[in-house]
């Protein structure tokens, strides 16, 4: 049995809740387009996972297609920019678990966020010493599944595991062939996960 050697991680509902910053900058771009419709940050939470191109055709269908680039061009620089600002909230005791698990494992991100998003995260919270790579759809339009591969091959990982809160996570890791740990306190429910954490530091002491 080869060693577990590496950790790749979903973002958010896993490391961390941006979703009162997201929900802003949507709000702020539907306006800027002179729409007066909000939606919420549990809204955000609920899609969370989902590739930004599907977001936006699912949630934000009300916006005319003429609009549409418009509102994606002014959403990415809000996003972007409210990140920098305000950040979003880390789950309890993950920087201190990511700091020791670093110092047995190697520790990538994969998500489907937007361009800069995984460097905003990192550059908030000075995680640029924990992550060796990173990899998003935003960045070359890729399924989750085929990032985490990218991210497999690119660094030469022999034995690694995704950690993630969603349904989409776990088929992705399947899709990939990477073994899954469900983020049980994160966004989204799944039935039936053969290894979950209850907290971030139970990654700590969890056989996987």
């Amino acid at each position: 049995m080869i060693e577990r050697d590496s950790i790749i991680f979903d973002l958010d509902g896993t490391l961390w809740n941006a979703s009162e910053t997201v929900v802003r900058a949507f709000n702020d771009s539907i306006q800027a387009i002179e729409f007066n419709i909000n939606i919420t940050s549990q809204t955000v939470r609920d899609f969370s996972g989902m590739k930004m191109d599907d977001i936006f055709a699912q949630h934000f269908s009300f916006i005319p297609k003429e609009k549409l680039e418009e509102f994606e061009t002014i959403y990415a620089e809000k996003e972007s920019q409210y990140l920098k600002q305000f950040g979003g909230e880390l789950f309890p005791k993950v920087k201190e678990t990511l700091e020791k698990l670093a110092e047995n494992y190697r520790l990538f991100i994969v998500s489907n966020c937007m361009k800069g998003y995984i460097e905003n995260f990192i550059g908030f919270f000075s995680f640029g010493n924990l992550f060796e790579d990173f990899e998003c759809f935003g960045n070359d339009g890729l399924p989750k599944d085929k990032n985490i591969r990218l991210i497999v091959e690119r660094n030469n990982l022999q034995n690694p595991v995704y950690v993630g809160d969603t349904i989409w996570d776990k088929e992705s890791s399947k899709k990939a062939g990477v073994d899954f740990i469900y983020a049980a306190y994160g966004f989204g429910k799944i039935e039936n996960s053969k290894v979950q954490i209850q907290n971030f530091e139970d990654l700590l002491t969890v056989k996987f």
